[in-house]
């Protein structure tokens, strides 16, 4: 059980950390006068995506299932459970909803010639990876405190 909070949390942080370090990345390019880093970020994003958030929540998915299912303390009929599967189906319904349509749109932008509003992608992108972190961030909170428990 031990190894599988271990888990857990590392999925945790490289998933709040990358996205966090995303976030500061976009702000960045959004702000900046170079057109090419809008393109530059529209690249990025499904890269680390792929590579490093993806695994991490699955990590976090698959971890904190197994941990319910082996401790006798915890069960899915749990106030902080049920909030923490809801808060990951949040996050996960906001990412493959909202922030897939917005990804597909900067992908277009990069491979576009035509000048199209990329810092008005960047900011869409921003506000709904923002609303993901919101999640995972009550989510770290249920997790500490355990409401209900």
């Amino acid at each position: 059980m031990v190894w599988l909070k271990f888990l857990h949390i590392v999925g945790a942080t490289v998933w709040l950390g990358g996205g966090s370090t995303l976030i500061l990345v976009g702000i960045r390019a959004r702000r900046s006068s170079d057109p090419n880093a809008l393109r530059e970020f529209a690249r990025v994003v499904p890269y680390v995506g792929m590579r490093l958030l993806g695994p991490a929540w699955i990590v976090v998915l698959i971890t904190g299932v197994w941990m319910v299912l082996v401790s006798a303390a915890w069960k899915f009929s749990q106030l902080w459970v049920l909030l923490a599967l809801g808060l990951f189906a949040l996050a996960f319904l906001v990412g493959a909803v909202y922030m897939s349509r917005v990804g597909t749109q900067l992908q277009r932008m990069v491979g576009s010639s035509q000048g199209s509003d990329g810092a008005a992608l960047v900011r869409r992108w921003l506000l709904g990876y923002g609303l993901v972190m919101v999640a995972l961030l009550v989510a770290v909170w249920d997790m500490v405190f355990k409401p209900g428990s």
